[in-house]
């Protein structure tokens, strides 16, 4: 019955993937330069790009080009909050806020998405 699911569950993953493979393609390219731009220290006086905001962005070019929906965004949410719960757990406070914030950013675009998708 497990094998049954997981076959289920690969044949779903591999379609998605070529459907989305450029995509994938663009999106891993976007994520991959504002991480070098943040570590060479492009644009900091005027716009400091940090962690939050390469993670925000990534949220957002995952709905426009992986096609996430607001049940994908819960689930991201979920996990975060689960890691928090986790890092509050073994006293690791300064990651368990910082992951806080990663949870309530995905949730709020996971409830916008509620409201302005069909």
């Amino acid at each position: 019955m497990f094998k049954k699911l997981v076959d289920k569950q690969k044949i779903f993953i591999d379609r998605w993937a070529k459907e989305n493979l450029a995509g994938l393609f663009v999106f891993n390219i976007i994520i991959l330069l504002l991480v070098l731009l943040r570590f060479a220290g492009y644009f900091s006086p005027f716009l400091e790009i940090n962690i939050n905001l390469i993670y925000l962005i990534s949220l957002i070019l995952s709905v426009v080009m992986l096609k996430a929906t607001s049940r994908m965004m819960f689930v991201v949410a979920f996990a975060f909050w689960l890691l928090a719960v986790f890092l509050k757990y073994v006293k690791v406070d300064v990651w368990a806020d910082r992951t806080v914030e990663y949870f309530f950013q995905a949730l709020v675009v996971g409830i916008l998405l509620l409201f302005f998708k069909k």
